[in-house]
């Protein structure tokens, strides 16, 4: 699929005006095919530098990192989460695929000292706004698909999602990670258990320590202003750790 599209510069390289680390180095970094740089040349476009210098920008290419992004996204969660039902799912998802996510994504692979900007968005510190980088992150995916396919791009989103679920089921009560929990020990032959470590506080205002343990080991804690919430937010740690 990644030969049928190419995205084509002059020389194809970096524009020369271009400061900071090279696209080379981030290629290199990530095992990237050195093949392929016009492509993502594109990808770390902004409009305000293809403007500016009229060249393409990654628009298109974060149109369809978008939607391959939604199908990963979706295809992990039915698959490692078949208790949920639909709006269980659908809420997992409208978290992982939000601009708070990508933009996170994208500085935990250095994506934002690379992007190509225009010297307005440069003085304002677009490489540090969470739109931008979202957009990046999704530009970045559209690459990465129509370079190494879907199979590969599931490979390197993977992590990412994993990385951010524990966070999401401990600021979420509605996602039950206790059920998750039990469904991942018992498929491993394993079993956790709740200990309350800890209640604190006035009776209108306590606060609640669990501490989710497995074959006598502590796998993951979690503090909240109900029982309930502190379970959910340990076993999600919990979960974390034990797909590790």
């Amino acid at each position: 699929m990644g030969k049928k599209q190419r995205v084509t510069t002059k020389d194809n390289s970096l524009p020369k005006d271009q400061k900071g680390p090279s696209l080379k180095e981030l290629t290199a970094r990530l095992h990237l095919e050195e093949k392929q740089e016009a492509l993502f040349i594109e990808a770390f476009t902004h409009s305000s530098y293809a403007n500016e210098h009229r060249m393409p920008s990654n628009e298109r290419l974060e149109f369809l990192g978008d939607s391959v992004l939604g199908l990963l996204v979706c295809q992990y969660l039915y698959l490692h989460y078949p208790s949920y039902d639909e709006g269980q799912l659908a809420k997992i998802k409208a978290i992982l695929v939000s601009a708070t996510f990508f933009a996170t994504f994208s500085r935990q692979i250095a994506l934002d000292k690379y992007i190509l900007l225009g010297a307005g968005e440069i003085h304002t510190g677009g490489n540090a706004k969470p739109n931008i980088l979202a957009d990046l992150f999704e530009a970045f995916i559209g690459a990465y698909y129509l370079s190494f396919g879907l199979s590969a791009t599931n490979e390197f989103l993977t992590p990412f999602i994993e990385s951010a679920l524990p966070e999401i089921f401990a600021e979420s009560e509605k996602i039950d990670a206790k059920t998750y929990l039990q469904e991942l020990a018992q498929s491993q032959g394993l079993k956790p258990e709740y200990h309350l470590i800890a209640e604190e506080g006035p009776p209108h205002n306590k606060t609640f320590t669990v501490e989710v343990l497995i074959d006598g080991k502590v796998y993951g804690s979690g503090t909240g202003k109900s029982l309930k919430e502190a379970q959910n937010k340990a076993a999600s740690v919990a979960a974390f750790q034990i797909k590790q």
